[in-house]
């Protein structure tokens, strides 16, 4: 009950800054360049944490691993259509630089940027002025950032925040682009969506063998029909349905909107992204008004072509990438796939994911199962 009172409490607070920020924003000066904001929309085990390293890792760039996580964090009894409108509103205080919100959600109020969850994911975290442990040229490096950057006043990730030309944040915790409306009709805010989506089955599989999201998978079910009524941990396939109709609806919703069509909302597949990594990264980056450097292109190339992963970080998203897209064919029952397939089954062909019927069909890696992304959007 204290945290149901408490989420009332926090929405109706958010909608009161939200409105005011709306308000300050609608009376700033114009005359410093607009910063641009993206957005990685995804959902769990569908390759974000690498799409966001990906632009991490360029020099314009502030970024944020996975914010929302604090919301839901907080409020673990609560269902995903509630915690969507104060997802929505953190999601708006940090694309502004806006901090202050996060003492809501932070151990000890959020004193320090070491408070926040994977906060040496961030380059610009690890980089003058939010830490002067390094000069703003050097190397970024997750390890040593962590080591050596800990107890930095919080103030100073505002800082960091409005010094760069780009803002980008990643979440797996919107599963309705709606609720984002407001935030791309402020013209104060360029608001650019990436929808990464990924293989439902491939999906599956890296669930599978993830065992961190009984929390997260309740909160996705909690209030959809078929779950109200059951007891216990949700399986795979339960959590499956409701992503892959949240994906789809997310999709469906940018058509409608068209902001699609007015450059605001970009599909973008796991897949492609692993195959064809530099030229679909061009793409990305040309969408987000960023520029491709030679270094970039190094390090895209090293990180999607080695055997196995780099050692002693959090996130080993440095791979052979194609190899990694097809995992799920050798590893997932055969049973389990149909099922997938059948509940994701409107995914699979807005998305252009092809079934497979056989074992045989499963197994050979010759077998396509994927369509040319040409036409999907």
């Amino acid at each position: 009950m204290a945290l149901r009172i408490r989420l009332h409490r926090l929405m109706i607070g958010s909608v009161l800054v939200f409105t005011w920020l709306l308000y300050l924003r609608s009376n700033m000066d114009d005359g410093k360049e607009k910063q641009i904001h993206i957005l990685i929309l995804t959902s769990w085990r569908s390759g974000s944490s690498f799409l966001g390293q990906i632009l991490n890792h360029h020099p314009n760039v502030f970024y944020v691993y996975e914010p929302a996580r604090m919301v839901w964090v907080t409020f673990p009894q609560g269902k995903a259509s509630l915690l969507h409108f104060p997802v929505r509103d953190l999601l708006h205080s940090l694309f502004n630089c806006e901090m202050s919100p996060l003492h809501e959600y932070l151990p000890r109020n959020g004193r320090y940027i070491t408070d926040l969850p994977f906060w040496s994911e961030s380059r610009a975290l690890c980089s003058p002025p939010a830490c002067k442990a390094f000069t703003v040229d050097a190397e970024y490096d997750r390890p040593s950032c962590f080591q050596r950057c800990g107890y930095v006043p919080l103030e100073n990730m505002t800082q960091s925040c409005k010094i760069h030309k780009h803002v980008v944040l990643k979440t797996v915790r919107v599963l309705d682009l709606g609720v984002l409306l407001p935030l791309l009709q402020d013209d104060k805010l360029d608001l650019r969506i990436v929808h990464l989506v990924r293989d439902p089955r491939a999906v599956a599989f890296s669930r599978l063998n993830f065992n961190l999201l009984r929390n997260e998978d309740l909160i996705v079910v909690r209030d959809t029909e078929n779950w109200k009524n059951k007891l216990g941990v949700p399986n795979v396939t339960d959590v499956m349905a409701n992503i892959c109709t949240a994906q789809v609806a997310i999709n469906e919703f940018s058509k409608k909107a068209d902001i699609s069509l007015s450059g605001f909302y970009m599909l973008v597949r796991y897949e492609d992204l692993a195959r064809e990594p530099l030229s679909t990264v061009e793409k990305i980056y040309n969408f987000a008004g960023l520029s491709l450097t030679e270094k970039m292109k190094n390090w895209l190339y090293n990180v999607t072509h080695q055997s196995q992963p780099k050692q002693g970080s959090f996130m080993n998203f440095a791979a052979n990438s194609k190899q990694v897209i097809q995992k799920w064919r050798g590893g997932l029952k055969h049973n389990v796939v149909l099922e997938i397939q059948e509940q994701c089954k409107k995914a699979m062909e807005v998305f252009g994911y092809i079934p497979v019927r056989t074992m045989k069909e499963q197994r050979d890696l010759n077998f396509n199962v994927m369509t040319d992304l040409k036409g999907i959007n």
